[in-house]
């Protein structure tokens, strides 16, 4: 039986060697094989890069009618082309064509699968409005915003109580209790406010407000280390 030529196999061949086929048109194409050394030599020539293809990228099924909009891309393309338009004109279909236009139809949905994998998350932002403490009038207004490094936070504060010369304002993020009934507390810095009592500054920390949720402006001393009289409060609001 002479070689076969797999620039004359039947379209579906390539298909074949990439799995794109249909449950019912795969079980056709099977029988097929048995009698046409042409798809048999397409099969084997195209095997290779089939299974390059499957170790290239991860598996993922490709958006549901990528597949039908490629092969009909082709097929009109090939229909153009044809000479004469006579009833075999399939076999002037360029195999290697038909292998590429599945190859898109693999590796789009993978790339497309592994995009989505590989896009970041967007970045968490947090509102706080500050109330003030007993007596007092202070407001205050804070927008914290998920970086890679941690979280920055823009703090607006305005009619802070003036403060002697050893004394300076900080910010603190506030956890839950533990079991011995002690807060959870980190600081996001210090600041100072002008005459007028406003402030605008801008802060780092690593607390992440979904478990350091409440914020505290107190006024502190050097030798203070720990909070000291509350001066604006407020509870971190996820504005996602």
């Amino acid at each position: 039986m002479p070689p076969g030529d797999p620039e004359l196999a039947h379209p579906e061949a390539a298909g074949w060697v990439l799995g794109i086929l249909d449950a019912d048109d795969a079980d056709r194409f099977a029988g097929h094989l048995q009698s046409c050394p042409d798809c048999r030599a397409a099969v084997a020539e195209l095997g290779p890069a089939a299974r390059l293809l499957q170790t290239a990228a991860p598996a993922a099924a490709p958006p549901p009618d990528l597949q039908d909009r490629t092969m009909a891309g082709v097929a009109k393309a090939a229909a153009a082309a044809r000479p004469g338009g006579g009833g075999g004109w399939w076999r002037s279909w360029n195999m290697r064509m038909l292998a590429l236009a599945a190859a898109v139809v693999v590796i789009a949905g993978s790339i497309g699968a592994g995009l989505l994998l590989s896009r970041p998350a967007p970045a968490e932002t947090y509102s706080i409005a500050l109330h003030p403490g007993a007596g007092l009038v202070a407001s205050g207004q804070a927008t914290v915003r998920q970086t890679s490094n941690g979280y920055t936070v823009q703090l607006t504060a305005a009619h802070l109580p003036g403060l002697a010369s050893n004394q300076f304002y900080e910010c603190w993020w506030i956890g839950p209790r533990s079991p011995d009934g002690h807060r959870a507390v980190l600081s996001a810095g210090s600041f100072i406010a002008g005459t007028s009592g406003t402030a605008t500054v801008q802060m780092t920390t690593a607390a992440d407000p979904d478990t350091y949720q409440t914020m505290e402006i107190t006024v502190q001393t050097a030798s203070n280390t720990s909070p000291g009289r509350v001066i604006l409060t407020g509870v971190a609001a996820d504005d996602d």
